[in-house]
């Protein structure tokens, strides 16, 4: 389908990232997934909420020019913004435990980051909730080993090829 991430389980091959995230929390134990069926539903609206978030994000890293990029920009700040309302004292979306929804959003703060680091975004600016999360993911060795180790290179190489405008910004 031409969709990544893809997972082959046998024959079977599952796409699209929650998903993949379900499937792996039901067959690897101790779930990360709320215990109470209502959180767990919380849980799991607010994962399908940050796959919206990865849009923004994949349309802002390839924009072909400075008015779309910032089009983008302004979707993701607002997606952000609404995830700081549903933040408590942290360091994770549920609190002090590591959860599905800390996994699912770990990628898009890990590719903000990278991004920042060619172009200062501010996306964090007045969101000290949302910071604090995204701090406490990237300083996750979990997180921080699920891409190889030339990631960031890799990334800003794909960006450089494609041409858009913040491309154009790396070594700038």
């Amino acid at each position: 389908m031409g969709k990544v991430p893809a997972l082959r389980v046998g024959e079977t091959v599952l796409f699209e990232s929650a998903v993949i995230l379900e499937y792996l929390d039901e067959v690897t134990p101790p779930s990360l997934h709320p215990s109470d069926p209502l959180q767990k539903a919380l849980n799991r609206a607010w994962i399908e909420f940050t796959s919206e978030l990865f849009v923004d994000l994949y349309r802002m890293a390839l924009a072909g020019d400075r008015e779309a990029f910032e089009e983008n920009l302004a979707a993701a700040r607002k997606k952000l913004q609404r995830l700081e309302t549903q933040l408590a004292e942290g360091p994770f979306f549920n609190g002090a435990g590591f959860s599905l929804v800390d996994a699912a959003i770990a990628p898009a703060f890990y590719r903000i980051s990278l991004m920042d680091g060619i172009l200062p975004l501010s996306l964090f600016d007045h969101l000290p909730k949302v910071q604090r999360w995204s701090s406490a993911l990237l300083d996750r060795e979990s997180v921080r080993a699920s891409v190889v180790p030339e990631f960031r290179d890799l990334f800003r190489e794909y960006l450089a090829a494609d041409g858009g405008y913040l491309g154009s910004r790396i070594g700038s």
